[in-house]
Order: structure tokens, then C-alpha cells, then sequence
């Protein structure tokens, strides 16, 4: 919620008599200091609510023969850009009178208050807000709140954090990987051999192993072949 627009006023009669202004300094003498009952958890400080507020103001207004009537000018939605996005928000204009048992009556004020639209509960703390600083000034009730004590300055809510998928590792070479690579490496059958002997059993039988293990054997098995048959040439 922000901060109250400064007051405009708009044309009324003029106050004629002395009654409203009497009553209104003796009810002044007669509010009190309300105490924090109450705490904002999201800016973390103590206050007093509006139902508070007024249940001490109305009987001392009551006594004194004083009634404040509101009435909803209007309002506009609109949008403001926040920290995840834009927010969707409403402007409340209302129309404040002070009347007296005499029928005298204050000049009537305006005032607009900002929220955050949430629903039904907008309207209502809109009006709840603007009703209790209105009459906070009026009597001048010291209160100790912040400027915005029923609800807070919003607090925008950050979208929910999606997970972020990490790229799959590379695992690197398995030990199939580097068994066909020393079997396909092997310069002789002994070597061929000894490096099959090496491997664990849960790798020789891996079928790209045996493969491996095949072809070299049957590669070095034609070079020794034709080694033989060039030696028995000569």
C-alpha cells in the first residue's frame, strides 16, 4: 500500500456554527493512545489494527455526537513494473465527510489509496486505510505506527524458482572403453593374450569386449601368418 495522495478538497458549505468544532476538540481530549497489539510480519514491526482503532474512536465520537460518512469516488487498475514482473494494482478515491448531531458538517475531503489487487480484501483495506488516517489527523491520536500499519508496504513475491537442469557429465571411458582400446592395441598374439587374461570377468563378457578381442586376434593371427610365409620364401 502506499502512501496517502495529498487531501483535495472540493466545493461544500461552509461550517456556520460552533457545535461540530466543539465537539470534535473535546472528542480530541478524549482518544487515546492505542496500544501495538498487533505485528507486521513481513516488515517486522508492531501496531494497532483498524478494528482497534476504531473501537476506541466510535464511542467517543458516539458520546459526542459525531458520524463520518465515506463514499467510493472511484477506482482504477493499472499496472506498475516490480522485481519479477508487473504487478497489478488498484487506485481507490473516496469522498469523506464529517457530520455533527447539529448538522453541521466539515468541508468533504477526497483521498486515494494505492494496493496490490488481491481480491474483495483490496477494496476493504483500501477503505479500512483511508477511514483511519483520516481520522487519526482529524483527532490527532498518536498511534506510533508506520505510515502504513494495517497490511505494510506489499511485498512482492518472487515466482517460483524452477529447477535448473544441469547438462549431463561426461562420464568419460568406461571399462568396456578401455578394454577394446588396449585389445585393438595389441601388437602380438602374447600381448593379445595377456591383456584379455588382465580383464575382469564382468568385462570380458561385455560383447563389444569380445568383439574387440576377435578382431585384433583374428588381425595379428593374418600378420603372423604372413610373416611365416615370408620367412619360408626366403
Amino acid at each position: 500500500m502506499s502512501d496517502l495522495t495529498p487531501i483535495q478538497t472540493v466545493s461544500a458549505a461552509p461550517v456556520t456554527g460552533s457545535a461540530i468544532l466543539t465537539a470534535i476538540s473535546k472528542a480530541m481530549g478524549e482518544m487515546k493512545r492505542l496500544a501495538k497489539d498487533n505485528k507486521n510480519t513481513e516488515q517486522k514491526y508492531e501496531f494497532a489494527s483498524v478494528d482497534d482503532f476504531l473501537a476506541m474512536t466510535g464511542p467517543v465520537c458516539a458520546a459526542n455526537g459525531i458520524i463520518t460518512l465515506m463514499d467510493e469516488v472511484s477506482v482504477d487498475n493499472f499496472e506498475k513494473a516490480g522485481k519479477y514482473g508487473p504487478t497489478h494494482w488498484a487506485r481507490y478515491v473516496f469522498a469523506i465527510t464529517t457530520y455533527h448531531a447539529s448538522g453541521e458538517a466539515l468541508p468533504t475531503v477526497r483521498r486515494s489509496v494505492e494496493v496490490i489487487r488481491s481480491g474483495a480484501q483490496a477494496a476493504g483495506s483500501a477503505q479500512s486505510y483511508a477511514l483511519k488516517q483520516y481520522q487519526r489527523a482529524l483527532y490527532q491520536i498518536p498511534t506510533g505506527d508506520k505510515d502504513d500499519p494495517d497490511h505494510g508496504s506489499p511485498v512482492e513475491q518472487a515466482p517460483p524458482r524452477q529447477e535448473q537442469r544441469q547438462p549431463p557429465r561426461d562420464p568419460g571411458p568406461t571399462a568396456a572403453d578401455m578394454a577394446i582400446k588396449a585389445l585393438s592395441g595389441a601388437d602380438t598374439l602374447d600381448r593379445l593374450a595377456a591383456i584379455w587374461g588382465d580383464l575382469p570377468r564382468a568385462v570380458q563378457g561385455h560383447q563389444l569386449v569380445i568383439d574387440a578381442k576377435d578382431a585384433a586376434k583374428a588381425r595379428l593371427s593374418q600378420s603372423a601368418n604372413e610373416t611365416t610365409n615370408n620367412e619360408g620364401a626366403q
